[in-house]
């Protein structure tokens, strides 16, 4: 056996390979998934027309094969045709299809929402909590850094109702403008935004809160007749295990930055 063949026979992917004479090998990971024994791996007659040949050799990719469990999975196929032999190569993409098939799922959810919250141009608390889930599922599988972000606004209990969202619109504003286009900003309640900031750190998160303290911000402040008392901020970053109830229970424990 040669060095070619041994790195094939501890390959965690497929290979098929089909000679002129119609002999053929197939490696053991292929082996283990279609449930074929040892003395099935090497042939000297491969039927073209048989029902492994139609699963394994199927135009479409990525193709679907049932394994030796009785499971549905996905492949890959990638193939090398020389005049001496044809090499199959069969990658298991089942986490991608069902990643995909998941993504679509959730965007139609999404497309039957009202994406927007009466704020102008803001999500809403349902979509957002849809969106920061996607984000958690990327992090966990790629561990992506993401952080979130809460800045709730205090208002005086007799202030209008109309004074209050006046206000809040232009808080919307400040933070669209402020923050990067990648970020999602939304609502978390009434009083509340919440901002996902996805490839983002807890440090590098931490460095956008002197913004709250610059003039812009601090110029909501100013009016005498729609301006909030104050407000406050939570911070946190995503950890191996969060969940998006934990982040945001997460955002009340943190420390918060108050401004009168």
């Amino acid at each position: 056996m040669g060095w070619g063949q041994q790195a094939l026979e501890q390959a965690s992917f497929g290979v098929l390979w089909l000679k002129p004479d119609n002999s053929y090998y197939l490696n053991p990971y292929l082996c283990s998934i279609l449930g074929l024994d040892e003395s099935e791996a090497v042939g000297e007659e491969w039927l073209e027309a048989g029902p492994l040949a139609s699963a394994l050799l199927d135009v479409n990719s990525p193709l679907q094969l049932v394994d030796a469990k009785g499971q549905a999975l996905w492949m890959q196929r990638e193939a090398i045709n020389k005049a001496e032999l044809r090499v199959y190569f069969f990658h298991n993409c089942s986490d991608w299809v069902l990643i995909g098939n998941e993504c679509r799922r959730l965007q139609g959810e999404l497309a039957n929402l009202a994406a927007t919250s009466s704020v102008q141009g803001l999500i809403n608390n349902d979509v957002m909590l849809q969106l920061l889930d996607g984000h958690i599922s990327c992090s966990r599988r790629y561990l992506n850094p993401l952080s979130l972000l809460r800045i709730r606004y205090e208002f005086p209990n007799d202030m209008e109702a109309a004074l209050v969202s006046h206000c809040i619109q232009r808080i919307a504003f400040f933070l669209k403008d402020q923050l990067r286009w990648a970020d999602q900003i939304g609502m978390l309640d009434s009083q509340s935004f919440l901002v996902i900031l996805p490839e983002t750190d807890y440090q590098s998160a931490a460095s956008l809160l002197k913004k709250f303290n610059d003039e812009p911000h601090l110029a909501l402040f100013s009016s005498d007749d729609e301006k909030p008392l104050s407000f406050s901020i939570g911070l946190t970053e995503w950890r191996k295990g969060d969940v998006a109830t934990k982040m945001l229970k997460n955002l009340q424990q943190d420390v918060d930055l108050t401004v009168v």
